[in-house]
């Protein structure tokens, strides 16, 4: 007799319809209702999921950008703001968390699960509540229609074997597919579609006049990004990366615009753009951090209690994910990276042991080592790799300092090393250890004033950073074209540095 369930025992009909019969169930119940919509769509991760997948990743996005709460004002802003939008949303009982990260970056985010990100360097961009509005409603709205999980749904509909995986292993099946907290943070730095753009910007535009912002606010923080974001290396040039086509865009929430106008004959002032702009009074501006300060080109890691000046032609920055970054300015080709590893991830005897253990798990081939000494007199061993990209071969060069609970490891990466220079060590060898100094830098301060009579953007930006040819910038930074004459007596941001070009 033939045993039960052995499909392949089965006559070929029979296999066919054995197979198919998981595909059909899988089918209808991964159906579910769209609650901004109302259609039905493939989708195979719960609400639930959503919620765990945004509650694991929010601590891993705060470890990478850190959060920005020196102004308490503005954190307090963000938080009302969001909750007022989210409140009037589709989905208004998820466990909404809006977070302001301490990054020059010009971007906003958002995970599954209701937890929403604008970096320090979009609130200092953007000039005023509504245009704050307009960003935050557009994340809420990615949120609501469900468009992450509507990506991870297709993914895995590509993937027929994992999915069956997932009728079989019920309603946690989604851990199969890799640690949820991974998924959800590839998930944050990745481009939706133009669709999903265009139905994020439509409705987070609708959610903002249900909560009583002005809709202007949306139209005009576009414009505003889309004047920002004129070249390839702007500062902006990330969040058009994961937010493409500004134009369109500005067209398609015009068009909302008008249709709300004609549905409920509303009207609207023009933002309140004072009010805004004097709460950014005194934030961190430029390429700095709370935690890390750069200032005339010179890197103080106030954590660690380091003082890099950067070499001649190389452009030093904040990144996430890293303490600090910097590269020579045209040559993407090489860079010097400093990163953070807990003592909790290190396996080995000692700390170059156990960061040289990480590499060599990385596929880092290690070469050799040689001693450098940093400006204070301390000796810093300076360990040599090679490795392969799919660019062709890289050459690598570390160097470690102990701190804490953790690690800082930095590292030169070029095509290939000198056999008789290390770039690394030259790097280092203008380092200083010395915690109080490294404290005691101040960032540049963004401060707000008043237009003078018959003042130019030239007259501004010499106010601000001491240098006429930034005018273009401070324009753009305070909502205008260069060739719009400031008005006399207009609030005006005057940031004290620009980030800096790469």
């Amino acid at each position: 007799m033939r045993a039960p369930g052995n499909l392949l025992a089965q006559p070929a009909g029979m296999r066919r319809t054995a197979f198919l019969l998981p595909l059909v169930l899988v089918l209808g119940v991964a159906c579910s209702t769209n609650p901004v919509t109302g259609n039905r769509e493939f989708n195979i991760v719960s609400e639930a999921q959503e919620i765990q997948m945004g509650r694991e990743s929010h601590q891993e996005v705060i470890r990478q950008f850190g959060v920005y709460d020196e102004k308490p004002e503005l954190t307090r802003l963000v938080e009302t703001v969001g909750r007022r939008i989210a409140a009037n949303s589709d989905r208004p009982n998820l466990p909404w968390t809006f977070t302001l990260l301490d990054s020059p970056i010009v971007n906003a985010m958002a995970l599954p699960g209701g937890y929403i990100y604008v970096t320090r360097g979009m609130v200092e961009r953007i000039n005023s509540e509504d245009e704050l509005a307009g960003v935050l409603g557009h994340e809420i709205a990615h949120v609501t229609a469900r468009h992450a999980a509507q990506r991870i749904s297709r993914a895995q509909l590509a993937q027929f074997g994992m999915l069956l995986g997932a009728v079989v292993a019920g309603p946690e099946a989604v851990q199969q597919y890799g640690q949820i907290a991974d998924l959800a943070l590839t998930l944050l730095f990745q481009r939706y579609s133009r669709g999903q753009e265009t139905q994020a910007d439509l409705v987070g535009t609708g959610y903002m006049a249900e909560s009583q912002f002005n809709p202007i606010g949306a139209e005009r923080m576009l414009m505003t990004l889309q004047r920002l974001g004129s070249g390839e290396d702007s500062p902006v040039e990330r969040y058009f990366m994961s937010h493409p086509d500004p134009a369109k865009r500005v067209r398609d929430v015009r068009g909302k615009l008008n249709e709300i106008q004609k549905t409920t004959a509303a009207t609207w002032d023009e933002p309140n753009r004072p009010a805004y702009v004097r709460l950014l009074d005194g934030i961190i501006t430029g390429a700095s951090t709370e935690s890390v300060v750069i200032r005339n080109n010179t890197v103080y890691d106030r954590a660690h209690g380091l003082i890099i000046p950067a070499p001649a032609g190389w452009t030093p920055v904040t990144a996430p994910g890293t303490v600090f970054a910097m590269s020579p300015r045209g040559r993407g080709n090489m860079s010097f990276v400093a990163q953070e590893i807990e003592n909790r991830e290190l396996q080995g005897s000692g700390v170059q042991n156990a960061v040289r253990n990480r590499l060599q798990q990385m596929g880092l081939q290690y070469v050799g080592s040689r001693q450098t000494r940093i400006g204070t007199g301390q000796n810093l061993p300076i360990d040599a790799w090679v490795g392969r990209t799919q660019g062709g071969q890289v050459g690598v060069e570390t160097t470690q300092f102990p701190h804490g609970d953790h690690v800082a490891v930095f590292m030169f990466i070029a095509p290939n090393l000198s056999r008789t220079q290390s770039p690394l060590g030259d790097v280092m060898s203008r380092a200083a250890i010395d915690p109080a100094r490294a404290r005691a830098a101040e960032p540049a301060r963004m401060r707000i004033g008043t237009v003078r009579s018959g003042e130019s953007w030239a007259d501004i930006a010499q106010r601000a950073t001491g240098n006429r040819g930034d005018a273009e910038v401070i324009a753009e930074i305070n909502g205008f074209d260069l060739n719009t004459r400031p008005t006399a007596n207009m609030v005006v941001k005057l940031p004290q540095e620009i980030l800096p070009e790469m």
